[in-house]
């Protein structure tokens, strides 16, 4: 067998050789030269096959030849940034306070507001925002697309300060896909010569993208040149699988024999805790978990996830469980009483949970889930606000003990089709609007609802 065709089979599995073996007859040719070319730009990751099939195999293959080629030079030019952005109908603003970045707030929607308003982004990267002329009078398109007018109408250009990582965000923000690598994050697909005029004034070495740059959805390019696939991005740190955080740019590769990532937690497996990479970051799901004795990790090589058991002072064992890109789709955690603030507000994968023993729920629950359709809460008595406000696969639900539930509780769901609360009897607002399937609802104790009820 071919030890390029070898190569590429370990590195990014079978069905990925299998791609290249059929596509670059000519590169096989010469030994080295396309494990050289993928392994220097895409980190090892058996689930690249799947992605690019997804995103479109031709345009793979031409970027895979284009490698082959001179890279693009960058045009040089006597013009500022500031004229370069102008011909292009923006007006150009240089951030050197952190009030200075917030004048921008306004041009965002409440929900699609960038991360970096309010975290003191200037001590890791200069802030610069490129505004549309006539960006008050652009709307937004009933189907968002990162590129259209509406989301390059209001960008935020940052270098980080360290190794001048480029980042050019979006105006949808995160409801587009890579919202922070709008133009590709190349300064010449806004105007020729504005690599050569940023370098020039501000003294930066951008690490120019290549011709015919391939972006894939959920992937992020490092430091190192390569792109990571990741799962999440909160506060312009994106928590990649294979155990990697990219950090403004920046590579960071945990041990393995220590350390697992699952979402945006790390789990210590040598001193047996869990905790967040990013302190910034509120979320109580790692104290839920406390006076760990033992890690064990039981893999099902059928379904390509595996079970962390946790077992702690406690009789009953905690269960987490992840699937092969280290999501969390599954919990059942016997112990805990109490759900604090934000637990797991971030998740977007959990399909099923397990708290037996919890009788109290405090707000932002479950916040951006959308995939869970399996919840048991039999013991809960009191529920807080916004209580698994975008879930939209559950169908059913029964809480028999909760009296007391906040605002919003299951907003926006889409598919809850029964709901049981047989001991309810106060509700906050907005309960289970927007709902469009509800069919039966039982609660037979209810004494007060607030607005907007259904």
């Amino acid at each position: 067998m071919n030890k390029d065709y070898m190569i590429l089979k370990d590195k990014y599995g079978e069905q990925f050789a299998i791609l290249c073996k059929k596509n670059f007859h000519t590169i096989f040719d010469k030994p080295g030269l396309l494990p050289n070319l993928i392994l220097s730009r895409f980190a090892p990751n058996h689930s690249l096959y799947e992605d690019i099939t997804n995103y479109g195999t031709a345009t793979f293959v031409r970027y895979i030849y284009s490698l082959l080629n001179k890279k693009k030079t960058i045009t040089k030019t006597d013009k500022t940034v500031k004229e370069l952005l102008s011909m292009k109908g923006y007006d150009f603003y240089e951030c050197k306070t952190e009030s200075d970045i917030k004048k921008f707030e306004k041009y965002y929607k409440e929900n699609e507001k960038l991360c970096t308003f309010g975290s003191n982004r200037l001590e890791i990267c200069d802030v610069f925002w490129a505004v549309k002329k006539d960006a008050d009078q652009i709307k937004r398109k009933e189907k968002p697309e990162r590129q259209d007018e509406y989301g390059k109408s209001v960008i935020s250009i940052q270098f980080t300060k360290d190794n001048n990582i480029l980042s050019i965000k979006n105006r949808y923000n995160h409801t587009v896909e890579n919202p922070d690598a709008t133009f590709s994050n190349d300064l010449e697909n806004i105007n020729e010569g504005l690599t050569y005029a940023f370098e020039k004034e501000y003294g930066y070495k951008i690490k120019q993208n290549e011709s015919n740059y391939f972006e894939l959805p959920n992937y992020i390019r490092g430091d190192d040149g390569k792109s990571y696939k990741y799962n999440y991005e909160i506060n312009n740190i994106y928590y990649c699988i294979d155990n990697v955080i990219i950090d403004n740019g920046r590579v960071k590769k945990l041990d393995k024999s220590r350390y697992l990532l699952i979402d945006y937690f790390i789990i210590d497996l040598q001193e047996k805790n869990i905790f967040l990479y990013d302190k910034n970051i509120t979320d109580s799901f790692p104290n839920s978990i406390y006076q760990i004795n033992k890690i064990e990790i039981i893999k099902d090589k059928k379904e390509k996830n595996k079970t962390i058991i946790m077992k702690t002072n406690d009789k009953e064992p905690i269960e987490i469980t992840i699937n092969k890109l280290n999501q969390i789709i599954e919990i059942k955690n016997p112990n805990i009483k109490i759900v604090e603030d934000n637990y797991l507000k971030h998740n977007q994968t959990l399909k099923s949970i397990e708290l037996p023993n919890v009788i109290k729920i405090k707000k932002n629950f479950l916040l951006v889930n959308e995939n869970i359709t399996n919840i048991s809460l039999p013991k809960v008595k009191e529920i807080g606000n916004n209580f698994m406000l975008n879930c939209n696969n559950l169908e059913n639900i029964s809480i028999p003990n909760v009296e007391i539930i906040g605002n919003s509780f299951l907003s926006w769901n889409k598919s809850l089709k029964n709901i049981n609360l047989p001991s309810i009897k106060r509700i906050g607002d907005e309960f289970m609007s927007w709902n469009e399937c509800i069919q039966t609802i039982n609660m037979p104790n209810l004494e007060t609802v607030g607005s907007y009820f259904l």
